[in-house]
């Protein structure tokens, strides 16, 4: 069952890199982050934890500065 969260999660994210729309493809990225910060958390994986948070929250900051975008 974990292989098949990071698999998921790799999916997303290689997804988000075919969409040409910022706003959705990092909504889709965010998921796949979301995903792999699961994935590192049932493995106690910190690196993988740590850059998905980060990422998670880059991009967070970037929707809530362009919402009206």
């Amino acid at each position: 069952m974990t292989e098949i969260l990071g698999w998921v999660a790799t999916a997303l994210v290689l997804l988000s890199f075919t969409i040409q729309d910022m706003r959705r493809l990092r909504i889709v990225n965010m998921l796949g982050c979301i995903l792999w910060i699961g994935y590192g958390f049932i493995l106690m994986i910190k690196p993988v934890i740590f850059v998905n948070v980060s990422i998670l929250i880059i991009h967070s900051y970037w929707l809530i500065k362009n919402k009206s975008a």
